[in-house]
């Protein structure tokens, strides 16, 4: 509740005390106290009549602000899942040229396998990404920080660290 007040407050005219009160009515947001309209602010105990028209557009400003900075995010994000198919598409060159008798049967099956179970899951986290922004970006860089360790791996270090990378992606869209 604090941290909701806190926001609020980025508001010129409302203080601690109205903040409060705004939450408590059920206005805990730029988006709800922007839909409230001015019907639903003179309701609040204590806001001055005045401020009512410069409440309500600073909060449709800073509800736009935030939604332009959570676009600006999601295409950061959509641009580092760009960069991680890029790096698994690496790796997976890298690992035919260093391993060129060892991926030869059922163990190399099983290791382009986990390649394209990982592509698969970078997909999935890109169709996620406008909904869970957070949740996102931390499994694209826990997945990436796995991923850049096998540029030099062994052999049997490559498996274990795409299953890494897949389940810390795994993780954003279960």
């Amino acid at each position: 509740m604090k941290q909701r007040m806190k926001e609020l407050q980025k508001l010129k005219g409302v203080g601690e005390i109205l903040s409060r009160r705004l939450v408590e009515a059920g206005h805990d947001t730029f988006a709800k106290v922007a839909a409230t309209g001015e019907s639903g602010l003179k309701k609040i105990r204590g806001i001055n009549p005045i401020m009512i028209q410069p409440i309500l557009a600073q909060a449709k400003e800073l509800l736009h602000g935030a939604e332009q900075n959570r676009t600006d995010i999601v295409k950061g994000l959509k641009h580092k899942t760009d960069i991680i198919k890029v790096q698994v598409q690496e790796i997976s060159l890298n690992i035919r040229e260093r391993f060129k008798y060892e991926i030869a049967g059922k163990v190399g099956r099983k290791l382009e396998k986990s390649i394209v179970k990982v592509i698969s899951s970078l997909e999935s986290v890109e169709g996620q990404l406008e909904r869970k922004v957070k949740k996102s970006a931390k499994g694209l860089v826990k997945a990436e920080t796995h991923l850049s360790s096998l540029v030099d791996a062994r052999f049997k270090k490559i498996g274990k660290g795409l299953r890494k990378a897949r389940q810390s992606l795994k993780r954003v869209y279960a």
